[in-house]
C-alpha cells in the first residue's frame, strides 16, 4: 500500500508542477510506537480510517462530535496528528484562540436536511409537502419555498410528534439545527426566534430527545421513537437511507452564496467553562494538524491523501460532496511540508486568513 501511495504522491506533485522527490525521504520519518492518532467527527471516522489504510501508516482513529473532539485536542494536543471536523468554526473559534491551530483545509461541502421516520404518522403528509418544496426549489420560486417550508416546520414543531437533536456543546449538528431554525424564522417571518422559540417550548414538554452526537438518532428514526431529526447532514441521510426534507439554500447552510445571511444565526456553546458564540457559515468538512503535534511533516504527508483525487473520491463514497479544489485558510508560514508545497497549485487553493 505504501508503494501505491508513493505513486499517488508523485502524481500529485506532477499535477501541481512540483518536484516529486519528497516521499522517498519520508520513509525515515520517525514513527510513534502507536502510529498516528487521528481524531475525527463521528460521521467521518470511517473516512479517517481509510486515509490511514490508503497511506499505509499504522495508527488509530478516535471518533466523537467535532466540538467534543476539539476539547480532546486541547487536552492532549501532542497526541493527535490530524483533526477532521465538520465545521471550520470549531477550529477557528476553539483551537485557534488556544494556539492549537493556525490553519485548516476545507475538502468537501454538505448541507442540512430534516430527517423523517418512515413510521411517523405524519410521513405521508410530510412527503407530499416535501415534493412540493422540492419543485419550488428547482424552479427558484422563493415564495412557494417559504410557504411549504413553513408548513413542514409547523408540523415538525407542532407538539404532536417527538423530535431528536444532538447536544450543541458536543456536536455541530446540534447547534446547526438551532441555526437552521433561526434562519428559517428570519427568512420567512423576519423574526430570528420564530421557530427557535417553538422548539424550546417543545423541549419543555419532553418530546425532544437530545443525544451527544447525531448518529445516535438513526436508530430512533428507524424504530419510530422520534418522527423527525431536526437537522442532519444530507451526506449521512443518504448513507443511512433516511428519508429527508431537502431544505432551501437560504437555510440549509450549504451554499457559499448565502454566507452573509448564514452569519446572522448565532448559537452560544460552552467550552472549558467559557461561553463561545458560534455563527452560521457554509458547511465544510475540513482538517488541520494540531500545533502541539511533534512530527508535523509526517502528519502532513498523510494529509496529502485527503487533497488527492483518490482521497476526494473516497469522500464522495462516504456521502460528502468534494470541493472542486481543496481550499486552505490561515497562516501560510505555519503549514508543514509537504502540504505547504501544494498551496496555490491546481489541487490546493489559498482562501485567505482565518476569520
Amino acid at each position: 500500500m505504501r508503494t501505491t501511495y508513493a505513486l499517488l504522491i508523485a502524481v500529485l506533485f506532477l499535477i501541481a508542477g512540483l518536484s516529486g522527490g519528497y516521499y522517498a525521504g519520508s520513509e525515515s520519518a520517525p514513527h510513534g510506537t502507536q502510529g498516528l492518532n487521528l481524531i475525527a467527527a463521528s460521521l467521518y471516522a470511517p473516512y479517517a480510517s481509510q486515509v490511514l489504510n490508503a497511506t499505509g501508516e499504522p495508527g488509530s482513529v478516535t471518533a466523537m462530535g467535532s466540538v467534543a473532539a476539539a476539547r480532546q485536542v486541547l487536552l492532549a494536543p501532542s497526541h493527535y496528528a490530524i483533526f477532521i471536523s465538520v465545521d471550520p468554526a470549531v477550529i477557528e473559534d476553539l483551537l485557534v484562540p488556544q494556539g492549537q491551530a493556525q490553519w485548516y483545509v476545507a475538502i468537501a461541502g454538505d448541507q442540512m436536511v430534516i430527517g423523517v421516520s418512515r413510521l411517523s404518522p405524519a410521513f405521508s403528509e410530510i412527503s407530499e409537502l416535501n415534493a412540493s418544496l422540492y419543485r419550488a426549489i428547482l424552479s427558484g420560486n422563493t415564495t412557494a419555498e417559504q410557504i411549504y417550508l413553513s408548513k413542514i416546520l409547523s408540523i415538525v414543531l407542532s407538539g404532536k410528534y417527538a423530535v431528536g437533536t444532538s447536544n450543541p456543546n458536543t456536536d455541530p449538528e446540534g447547534y446547526r439545527a438551532l441555526m437552521m431554525l433561526q434562519l428559517s424564522g428570519l427568512w420567512i417571518y423576519n423574526n430570528i426566534s420564530a421557530y427557535q422559540s417553538r422548539f424550546y417550548s417543545l423541549n419543555s414538554t419532553g418530546l425532544v430527545y437530545e443525544v451527544p452526537q447525531g448518529s445516535a438518532l438513526f436508530s430512533y428514526l428507524d424504530t419510530g421513537k422520534i418522527s423527525f431529526d431536526i437537522a442532519l447532514y444530507l451526506s449521512s441521510a443518504k448513507e443511512q437511507k433516511v428519508p429527508y426534507v431537502l431544505l432551501p439554500y437560504q437555510v440549509n447552510l450549504g451554499s457559499g452564496n448565502y454566507s452573509e445571511f448564514y452569519s446572522k444565526a448565532e448559537v452560544p456553546i460552552t467550552v472549558q467553562g467559557k461561553t463561545v458564540a458560534l455563527h452560521g457559515a457554509p458547511i465544510y468538512i475540513c482538517f488541520t494538524i494540531p500545533e502541539g503535534y511533534k512530527d508535523k511533516s509526517l502528519a502532513a504527508s498523510v494529509a496529502l491523501y485527503m487533497i488527492s483525487p483518490s482521497g476526494m473520491e473516497d469522500l464522495r463514497r462516504y456521502g460528502a460532496e468534494p470541493l472542486p479544489q481543496a481550499i486552505l485558510y490561515g497562516n501560510l508560514s505555519s503549514v508543514p511540508y509537504p502540504l505547504s508545497a501544494f498551496i496555490n497549485s491546481s489541487v490546493l487553493a489559498y482562501g485567505g486568513p482565518v476569520n
